[in-house]
C-alpha cells in the first residue's frame, strides 16, 4: 500500500446561475459525468446541479423533489432526503439512453428514497425525475449494520455495489453487492413482497488519522473490475451528525476485492464524489467537495494518477 500524497488541483467552484434561487452548491455529495456534462447532487438540497466541463459558466439546477427545505439547520437536517451518491444506469430496453440514479443514505426514514432520471436522448434528461422507495433494499441492511449510511453507489457489469460508511463508533466500512437483475426487479415493482438480500458483503478498514477512522464517501467503477473510492476521516460518532474532517484520501479496490492502495490528498478537502476517465496509461480523476458550510461553494477538483499499477 502506497503512502505518497496525491496532489489535487481546483478546477472551479460549483456556482449556479441566476435562474436558481441558490448561489452555489455547498454540500456536493455525488457526481456523474456524461460526455462533457457534470451532474452533481448535494446532500442538503432537493435539486441537482448541471455544469459544463468545457467552460467556467455557472451551472443550472434541475428539481428532483418539489418544495423547499427549512432554512433552520437542525430542521433542514431532519427533513432532507440526503442524496449521497450518483451514478449512471446503463442503457436497457426500458431506458434506451440510460439514466441517472441517486440513493439517499438510509440513515433516517426520510433518507430511504432514490431518484431515477432517464435520458431521452444522448445527454438529454426527461422532463422530471422519478422517485422510488428503498425500504426493501435498506431494511435487510439495518439487520447487519448498526448505523446504516450508504455513501457510494456503482454499477459494474451485472452487479450493483453499495458503499457503507463507518464512523467513530462503528468503524468498519463495507461494499455490499447485489445482482443487478434483482435491483431491476425492485425498481420495476415486479416483486412487491420480497426484501432484496445482498449477495456478498466485504469489509474494509482504511486506517486512522489523528484518532479518527477513514471512512468511505463515494466510489467509481472502472472497466477492468476495480473501483476507485474516496474516504474522509470525519470526527463524528454517527451517520447523522457532521464533524471536523481531519484527512481525506483516494483509494483503489481491485477486481479481486483487495485494497490495493490508499493515497492521502493535498490540499485536504472533504471529498464526497469521484469520477474518472482513462487517458492512455493515466486516470484523470474528477472529485467534488463538501465544505460543511452553506456559505462556502463546493469545488470541482482534479488529479492524475498512473494506471494500471
Amino acid at each position: 500500500m502506497q503512502i505518497k500524497s496525491l496532489q489535487l488541483r481546483s478546477v472551479r467552484q460549483l456556482l449556479l446561475n441566476n435562474t436558481s434561487a441558490l448561489p452555489h452548491l455547498s454540500a456536493a455529495s455525488g457526481m456523474w459525468i456524461e460526455g462533457q456534462t457534470l451532474y452533481v447532487v448535494a446532500d442538503d438540497e432537493l435539486v441537482m446541479g448541471v455544469f459544463s466541463l468545457l467552460d467556467q459558466r455557472p451551472g443550472t439546477v434541475l428539481t428532483i423533489i418539489s418544495g423547499d427545505l427549512p432554512a433552520n439547520a437542525k430542521q433542514r437536517k431532519a427533513a432532507k432526503p440526503d442524496f449521497e451518491s450518483l451514478t449512471g444506469l446503463p442503457a436497457t430496453q426500458r431506458y434506451p439512453y440510460g439514466a441517472l440514479l441517486a440513493f439517499g443514505s438510509g440513515s433516517t426514514a426520510q433518507r430511504k428514497r432514490a431518484m431515477l432520471w432517464p435520458f431521452t436522448a444522448p445527454q438529454q434528461l426527461a422532463a422530471q425525475a422519478q422517485l422510488f422507495d428503498l425500504h426493501k433494499l435498506y431494511q435487510p441492511l439495518e439487520q447487519v449494520f448498526a448505523d446504516l449510511n450508504i455513501e457510494g453507489l456503482v454499477i459494474q457489469g451485472n452487479c450493483l455495489k453499495l458503499w457503507q460508511r463507518g464512523n467513530n463508533q462503528h468503524r468498519g466500512n463495507a461494499v455490499i453487492e447485489y445482482a443487478l437483475a434483482d435491483f431491476y426487479a425492485l425498481l420495476e415493482g415486479r416483486d412487491e413482497q420480497t426484501m432484496l438480500q445482498p449477495q456478498r458483503i466485504d469489509y474494509y478498514h482504511l486506517g486512522v488519522f489523528a484518532g479518527v477512522p477513514l471512512t468511505f464517501t463515494d466510489a467509481y467503477a472502472l472497466d477492468d473490475g476495480a473501483c476507485l473510492f474516496t474516504a474522509a476521516a470525519e470526527n463524528t460518532d454517527n451517520s447523522y451528525l457532521d464533524g471536523e474532517c481531519v484527512a481525506a484520501a483516494i483509494g483503489l479496490i481491485d477486481a479481486q476485492r483487495q485494497l490495493r492502495w490508499l493515497k492521502p490528498v493535498q490540499p485536504m478537502y472533504k471529498l464526497e464524489g469521484i469520477s474518472a476517465k482513462q487517458i492512455g496509461d493515466q486516470l484523470q480523476l474528477y472529485l467534488v467537495s463538501d465544505a460543511d458550510d452553506p456559505n462556502v461553494p463546493a469545488l470541482l477538483l482534479e488529479a492524475t494518477i498512473d494506471y494500471p499499477r
